[in-house]
């Protein structure tokens, strides 16, 4: 069903493209800077956490929502329609330090453990825009590619002595595709313009993998709001 939506989609950009832009009309690009609270709901990462970590070990290991940035190309293929193609980034950090202790037959043992997680998202989204000025509304599909690394140092004393020192780092990617709807409001005109926008992804949930003591599969959801500024220039 989503491969569907999202050939359907693609094939009403090219033909917004190919049909459009066949009629005489004065193209028009266009360069903006954009930057999007991006309230994207993480899912079911942040639950694994509390259960392989938080839980037992008082940590608070936890993705939160932030600000997506990136740059928009936009070209007009006729008075009413415009085809952008944008490339963003987003990145969420969380890390913690906790300890354990035991009693061996060789004396006591203290492991103090640091574990810092990145999860980055790269979205390229290609969208056509229907403007009735100063509105516009459209619909776009993207590449979400998403990468969650994981990097772990730790350090063993025994009775009171350091023991060993070591590290691991472990990473996954995934690209899943994801629709978006967005509507927006512009003020100005050339060469500078600034839009006020409002946009929805969808479908877009990137299966992650981590091997660590035992294989601990996730899902990260990307879909969600996005309240977004658009700033640049627009060149004839």
């Amino acid at each position: 069903m989503r491969k569907k939506i999202v050939e359907s989609v693609i094939a009403g950009v090219l033909v917004l493209v190919l049909g459009v832009g066949s009629t005489p009309a004065r193209a028009g690009l266009s360069l903006k800077i954009l930057g999007s609270l991006y309230n994207l709901p993480l899912g079911r990462i942040n639950g694994e956490f509390d259960e392989h970590w938080n839980n037992d070990w008082g940590t608070d290991f936890e993705f939160k929502a932030g600000v997506i940035y990136g740059l928009a190309l936009g070209c007009d293929v006729g008075p009413q329609f415009e085809i952008r193609l944008e490339g963003q980034y987003f990145e969420s950090k969380t890390g913690d330090t906790y300890y354990n202790s035991w009693q061996g037959s060789s004396g006591f043992w203290e492991h103090y453990h640091h574990d810092q997680f990145r999860l980055t998202v790269t979205p390229v989204i290609i969208s056509g825009i229907y403007k009735f000025p100063p509105f516009y509304v459209g619909a776009g599909v993207g590449s979400f590619f998403s990468k969650l690394q994981w990097v772990g140092e730790y350090d063993e004393y025994l009775n009171g002595s350091l023991w060993d020192s070591y590290s691991l780092g472990m990473s996954d990617t995934d690209g899943p595709i994801g629709l978006v709807i967005l509507a927006g409001f512009t003020f100005g005109g050339r060469p500078v313009s600034l839009n006020l926008e409002a946009r929805y992804v969808m479908l877009a949930k990137a299966k992650l993998k981590m091997e660590y003591w035992d294989t601990w599969d996730s899902e990260v959801d990307l879909s969600g709001l996005q309240l977004s500024l658009l700033a640049g220039v627009k060149f004839w």
